[in-house]
């Protein structure tokens, strides 16, 4: 990716990055505040999907929630590895002095990020079904895509870059739902 990443960008990316880097180390209320958000949200919302279903076991709900850990699947699971394949780039932390506040693989690529990957992709799938839902989540995505870079674990790219695979994710997803859905009312419908 660095490679492929004009010079100009790259030092746009870097400057956003060093403005929410600043605020590691102020406090230690803070601090702490920002690593519980870029480490254990991803995983509060997973929980709370469980949740999302378990509250009321419909279909409708129990599809949705399919729906989003498929998404988050195909999101995390194949296209981020393949696209670190292709464009790795350095984290933070080994690209520059940065102030890094939770340990991390220094071999692992950046780009795209897989957490934001997965959060906006439940988060994109559940405002397919439950915009309050999908809108809290999405909320919850922001906030701590937003803290992963300022601990020091991603560039605001690596960020967009997981927005933009999580959007993709959701909607082949949706896709491979509907048709699926589809193709199981035509089936029931058939005479036998």
């Amino acid at each position: 990716m660095e490679a492929f990443l004009p010079d100009a960008l790259r030092d746009f990316d870097y400057r956003i990055f060093k403005i929410f880097n600043n605020f590691a180390g102020k406090s230690q209320a803070l601090d702490a505040a920002l690593i519980a958000l870029s480490e254990y949200v991803m995983f509060l919302m997973i929980a709370g999907l469980a949740l999302f279903v378990l509250l009321r076991k419909d279909r409708i709900r129990s599809a949705a929630a399919l729906q989003a850990f498929t998404a988050a699947f195909i999101g995390r699971a194949i296209i981020v590895s393949l696209v670190r394949i292709f464009f790795f780039r350095v984290r933070p932390f080994v690209a520059g002095t940065v102030l890094q506040l939770v340990d991390h693989n220094p071999l692992e690529g950046s780009f795209p990020s897989g957490h934001a990957t997965v959060m906006f992709s439940l988060a994109f799938s559940l405002l397919f079904v439950n915009r309050r839902w999908g809108f809290f989540y999405l909320f919850l995505a922001i906030i701590s895509s937003l803290a992963r870079i300022t601990v020091g674990v991603h560039f605001p790219f690596d960020i967009l870059g997981g927005i933009v695979v999580a959007a993709v994710s959701a909607f082949a997803a949706k896709w491979i739902f509907d048709f699926w859905l589809t193709r199981r009312r035509r089936k029931e419908a058939a005479p036998q």
